[in-house]
């Protein structure tokens, strides 16, 4: 096993704490949505936009725990893994695009357009937009955790899902014998294939699939010049919960104010 019992404890006690915070967040938007004009821009955003993300996202979160537990003592069979990495990537977008629903929602809330004057500077972590925002939301924006977060993970894994190699799950944790025993079986499937020997072909991909130790890490190639970064997919997605969270709360707290 690959977590302590008292890490599955922890992951299961933040698990519920960050679910928790997200469905508050969520009836805070619905809250917020309901002073404002349905037909207005600002209310597409924040309802629609804001709102309908940080619902993917929670849901993505309960997914990915159920498909894939901690606890999990065998490799995922290839569908499952596949649901597993679906929802992974509808989390990944959402996290990086609830940033810019925020941005245009306070922009035309504040009627800012003008003053920004490219569409493009919209964004959060954009100077343009940053210097017209109240001052607890730009310390926020501007602290070292908040930039290595945004430019280092958010956008380097949404770049890679959306233009270069998406972010997915290795199938399985392989000791050196294991690998090695993988790709004989992966020989023989080829093999097996090119004499449509199916009876045989259906053996070894069961017994290749019972191979090794599940894989709790997540990683993308981002570039080629750069080794990958695994990450660890349970606690990480926490930690993104647990962070988008609390800058929701307080993104709706201030965005009524203006510098």
């Amino acid at each position: 096993m690959f977590f302590f019992a008292d890490a599955l404890d922890k992951l299961e006690r933040d698990r519920y704490e960050v679910i928790t915070m997200l469905n508050e967040l969520q009836q805070k938007i619905i809250i917020e949505a309901q002073s404002l004009d349905p037909s207005s821009r600002v209310y597409e955003h924040l309802l629609h936009g804001a709102g309908r993300r940080v619902r993917v996202i929670r849901r993505s979160i309960e997914n990915v725990f159920s498909l894939f537990p901690p606890s999990t003592a065998q490799p995922l069979n290839s569908d499952v893994l596949d649901d597993v990495q679906i929802n992974l990537h509808a989390f990944l977008i959402n996290i990086y695009g609830l940033y810019d629903n925020w941005a245009w929602a306070y922009v035309l809330r504040h009627d800012l357009k003008s003053l920004i004057s490219n569409r493009h500077k919209v964004g959060l972590f954009n100077e343009a937009t940053q210097r017209h925002l109240p001052d607890q939301l730009r310390t926020f924006l501007s602290s070292p955790v908040t930039i290595a977060w945004h430019k280092s993970y958010a956008k380097s894994f949404r770049d890679a899902l959306a233009h270069r190699i998406p972010p997915y799950i290795p199938s399985a944790e392989l000791t050196p014998e294991e690998k090695c025993h993988f790709n004989e079986l992966h020989a023989e499937i080829l093999e097996c294939t090119k004499n449509l020997n199916l009876e045989r072909l259906e053996e070894v991909l069961v017994e290749q699939g019972t191979l090794g130790s599940p894989s709790f890490t997540f990683l993308h190639a981002f570039t080629e010049d750069e080794p990958p970064r695994p990450l660890l997919l349970h606690p990480q997605l926490l930690s993104d919960g647990m962070f988008i969270a609390d800058f929701g709360h307080l993104f709706l707290q201030c965005w009524h104010e203006i510098a």
